[in-house]
C-alpha cells in the first residue's frame, strides 16, 4: 500500500492575526534567548513548496509551526508610558525588561502626602497639649456647686471633642501613608519584565491599537513548540485526535521528529472568500479547520522552519503539482479589488507579485496559477507583512 501523503508545514505567527518575522538567531529548541531586533521573512522556492519529485495525494494540509502558547502582557490605563524596551521580532527570557511607565506624578504626590502627614502630626501635638491643659483645669475644681459641675461637664465634652479630633487626624494619617505605600509600590515596579522566554509578536501603538481585551505586548512563548495544521472540511474527518504523526525535514529526507494531533478546532472554521486576506475566490468556499500537533521534541526545528507531516496511508489517486504552476490556496493573498497575489522575494526584498489563477484541485486545495515559476521565492501571507521587509531562504542546521 502506498504511503498516506507527507503534509506541506511553514512558519507563521499566531497571536491574534499578528505575523511574526523569522528571527536568524535565537529561535531553535534549545539555544539562545538573546536578544535581537532585526527581523527577516522566509521564503521559499515554488518547486519546494509544492515539493519538487514529490507527489501529493488528496490529503495535503497546510500550517505553522509555532509557539504552544501565547502571552499577553496589559498596560495600565491609569500610567503614562515611560519607554519601551523590546521590539517586535525580539528574542526575551523571563525578567527580560519589556516597558516601563513615568513616575514623576508619583513621587511628587508623596512629597504632598509626606507633607500633609507632617501637618496632621503638628495639629495632633497642639491638641494633646490642649487636652493636658483642660485635664489640668478639670482637676483643680473640688467644688460640688452646680457651677463647678457644669464647668466640669464642659470641660470634659471639650477633653472628648479634642481625643474625637485627633482620631480623624490619625484615620487620615493612615489613608495617606496608604496611599504612599501604593505609590511606592507602582514606583517599584514601574518596569513591567516577561514573565516567559519567547518572541516579541506584537506592540501596540497609535497605528497598532490595543486588541479589545488590552493587551499592550503580545510574546509568543518560545519554550516549546507545535505544529499547527489545516484541513478542509472535505478531509477534517480523515485525521483523528491521538493520533501519531511524524514530522519530515524538507531537506534532510532522513531526519523526522515524532508528535501525536491534540486537537482538531471545528469551532474555529476560516472560510474562504475575497474578503478573506488568506486567500479564496468564489470557485473555492470550502471551510478551512485548524488541528494541532503536540510534538515529543522540538529540538533542532526554527520557527519559519518548512517541513513534511506524514498521517499514514490512502488509496486515493496521487497527483504531481511541482512544475511551478501550481500553488496551495493557503499561499494566495487578494488585494482591496479581489485581484489575487503572492509574496514574492526581489532581490532580498518583499514584493507583491500579481498572478492569474485557474483551476482549482479542491481536495488538494491548489490551484494552477501563472505569472510565477517554480524558481519564484514566496513568503506564507500574514497580515502584517508589507512591501520592502527582508527576506531570508535560509534554514540554520538544514
Amino acid at each position: 500500500m502506498k504511503k498516506r501523503i507527507v503534509i506541506f508545514l511553514i512558519v507563521a505567527a499566531i497571536v491574534a492575526g499578528g505575523a511574526f518575522a523569522v528571527l536568524k538567531s535565537g529561535l531553535i529548541g534549545g539555544g539562545s534567548t538573546s536578544s535581537d531586533s532585526s527581523s527577516e521573512i522566509y521564503v521559499m522556492s515554488l518547486s519546494e513548496i509544492m515539493g519538487e519529485n514529490s507527489s501529493y495525494s488528496s490529503d495535503v494540509f497546510m500550517g505553522i509551526v509555532e509557539g504552544q502558547e501565547s502571552t499577553s502582557v496589559t498596560k495600565s490605563s491609569e500610567r503614562e508610558l515611560d519607554q519601551v524596551f523590546v521590539s517586535e521580532g525580539d528574542t526575551v527570557s523571563v525578567g527580560t525588561p519589556l516597558f516601563s511607565y513615568k513616575s514623576d506624578s508619583l513621587e511628587a504626590e508623596n512629597v504632598q502626602y509626606n507633607f500633609s502627614i507632617e501637618s496632621e502630626n503638628i495639629n495632633i501635638n497642639e491638641t494633646n497639649r490642649q487636652i493636658e491643659k483642660l485635664t489640668n483645669d478639670l482637676s483643680k475644681i473640688k467644688g460640688q456647686t452646680d457651677e463647678d459641675k457644669e464647668k466640669k461637664e464642659d470641660l470634659a465634652n471639650q477633653i472628648e471633642g479634642l481625643k474625637h479630633d485627633i482620631a480623624i487626624a490619625q484615620n487620615s494619617i493612615a489613608q495617606t501613608q496608604a496611599k504612599i505605600e501604593e505609590n511606592n509600590k507602582k514606583i517599584n515596579n514601574a518596569t513591567v519584565s516577561s514573565t516567559v522566554d519567547g518572541i516579541i509578536t506584537k506592540i501596540a501603538d497609535d497605528t497598532n491599537p490595543y486588541t479589545s481585551d488590552g493587551t499592550f505586548i503580545t510574546i509568543l512563548a518560545s519554550k516549546e513548540m507545535r505544529v499547527k495544521g489545516q484541513i478542509n472540511e472535505q478531509n477534517v474527518w480523515s485525521i483523528n485526535v491521538d493520533e501519531p504523526v511524524t514530522i519530515r525535514s524538507r531537506v534532510e529526507k532522513d531526519k523526522t521528529w515524532s508528535g501525536t494531533i491534540t486537537k482538531i478546532d471545528t469551532e474555529s472554521k476560516q472560510e474562504n472568500n475575497n474578503d478573506n486576506y488568506m486567500g479564496g475566490s468564489s470557485e473555492d468556499s470550502s471551510t478551512k479547520y485548524p488541528f494541532y500537533v503536540t510534538l515529543d521534541s522540538s529540538d533542532g526545528l526554527m520557527m519559519g522552519q518548512h517541513l513534511y507531516i506524514e498521517l499514514g496511508q490512502t488509496g486515493a489517486p496521487e497527483m504531481d503539482f511541482s512544475d511551478g504552476t501550481y500553488l496551495y490556496d493557503y499561499y494566495i493573498a487578494y488585494d482591496e479589488d479581489g485581484n489575487p497575489f503572492v509574496w514574492a522575494d526581489k532581490n532580498g526584498k518583499l514584493v507583491k507579485q500579481s498572478i492569474e489563477l485557474g483551476n482549482y484541485h479542491e481536495e488538494q486545495m491548489v490551484y494552477s496559477v501563472s505569472g510565477i515559476d517554480k524558481d519564484t521565492k514566496i513568503a506564507y501571507p500574514m497580515e502584517d507583512l508589507s512591501e520592502g521587509m527582508r527576506t531570508v531562504s535560509t534554514v540554520e542546521g538544514e
